[in-house]
């Protein structure tokens, strides 16, 4: 995979992850009251790509949704 690849690829999760994030779906009551700012958080760093934290990586790499399967609008 190319850098430029998986910059885009990492650019992607952190896009899907937020949109994920603003989905109306159950959560629970604690983790409701941050998921929007984190979903604002996530969009915001998505274009740093692979500059992004490797925990942060991590994170969004294991959110639920898997291989960009979500439409993010």
């Amino acid at each position: 995979m190319t850098l430029k690849s998986e910059h885009n690829r990492i650019e992607a999760d952190f896009q899907q992850a937020a949109g994920l994030l603003r989905h109306d779906l159950i959560w629970s009551e604690d983790f409701d009251a941050i998921r929007l700012d984190l979903a604002d958080y996530l969009e915001r760093v998505s274009t740093l790509g692979v500059a992004n934290r490797p925990s942060l990586v991590i994170l969004v790499n294991d959110s639920p949704a898997t291989e960009n399967d979500l439409s993010v609008s």
